[in-house]
């Protein structure tokens, strides 16, 4: 079965636990993966294992280990991490596996960067049949606005409406721009003080500093964002690992990608930062970067609590990354 991701709640508690999600709207992929993580965890599933490309060989083994539950009775949410180029057998071969879609102790959620899929052929005709692919492709414009306003929940209706006009004017087409200023507005927001100025305001921006900083390989600047941050608005930090997800992903797509400026300008990245995210590109290479998708992965986790690490912990693997993108 597919569906859109915007049609994705609908489906969850119907579907098997088997997805397969793709397009290249990182957005509406991050949200559909949240949003099956948030199902399941509800429904008992409360451990995560992440499998990326030096571990597809072990994906077979990994599922059915992880099918027999654990001695504790813990039920399993892995995601599998396609980055880009053709779909590999060891992904392909998951739909051969019998019953994996009927499995009680595993979910599984395939993240892929493929643009589009072939329902003609085999193995896209048995994913079709076991599984739930959700397709993440870009709003049309008043598709954005459906999509803005669905998540301005925490305002009134006039402010959302309000705020809905004026970030999809601002920011068309761009949906990472787009939740950039959600999730500041969602830090920052209060009805009696809702004359936020979308990108203007450079204290309310102090976190999205940070973007441009490590794009420019400025070490210090770039720490002593952190630092201001963690002195005065700690609860920046779950937005600075999106920041710095946000560069790592974007980067990996970038160089597996044959068009560099292409490929950026698909992730949402403004032109007047491709420049600089084309050099950090060219500075850094892809065997760098593959492992710090799984470091921004344990950091995500960490800043929702669920990584078992002190807040100071936390602010210090925060350090150790920005240092490690900045440093060629």
């Amino acid at each position: 079965m597919i569906c859109e991701a915007t049609s994705l709640t609908k489906y969850i508690d119907k579907s098997p636990r088997l997805f397969f999600i793709f397009v290249p709207e990182i957005i509406l992929k991050n949200t559909s993966i949240d949003q099956i993580n948030e199902f399941y965890k509800k429904n008992g599933f409360t451990e995560k294992k992440a499998i990326f490309e030096k571990d597809f060989k072990d994906i077979e083994r990994i599922l059915i280990e992880n099918a027999g539950g654990s001695l504790f009775g813990s039920k399993t949410i892995i995601e599998i991490f396609h980055n880009g180029g053709k779909i590999p057998k060891e992904i392909t071969n998951i739909f051969e596996i019998p019953n994996i879609n009927k499995m009680e102790n595993i979910v599984i959620i395939i993240r892929s960067a493929l643009e589009k899929i072939n329902q003609a052929t085999k193995w896209v005709k048995k994913m079709n049949d076991i599984s739930l692919i959700v397709q993440c492709a870009k709003l049309k414009p008043y598709e954005e606005k459906v999509w803005v306003k669905g998540k301005l929940t925490f305002m009134n209706e006039e402010d959302a409406k309000n705020y809905t006009d004026r970030i999809t004017d601002m920011f068309s087409g761009n949906l990472v721009a787009q939740n950039n200023e959600i999730n500041v507005l969602k830090l920052t927001y209060s009805e009696e003080s809702n004359n936020v100025d979308i990108g203007i305001d450079d204290a309310e921006f102090l976190p999205y500093q940070l973007e441009d900083k490590i794009i420019e390989l400025n070490t210090n600047y770039a720490l002593r964002i952190s630092k201001s941050i963690k002195k005065n608005d700690d609860h920046y930090g779950p937005l600075l690992v999106f920041i710095m997800g946000k560069i790592i992903n974007t980067s990996v797509s970038a160089y597996q990608n044959i068009n560099t400026n292409s490929s950026l300008e698909k992730a949402g990245i403004w032109k007047s930062k491709i420049p600089a995210y084309v050099n950090f590109i060219k500075k850094n290479t892809l065997k760098k970067m593959m492992p710090l998708q799984k470091k921004v992965y344990e950091l995500d986790l960490a800043s929702k609590g669920l990584a078992g690490i002190t807040k100071d912990q936390f602010w210090q693997e925060i350090d150790n990354m920005i240092i490690d993108l900045t440093s060629t």
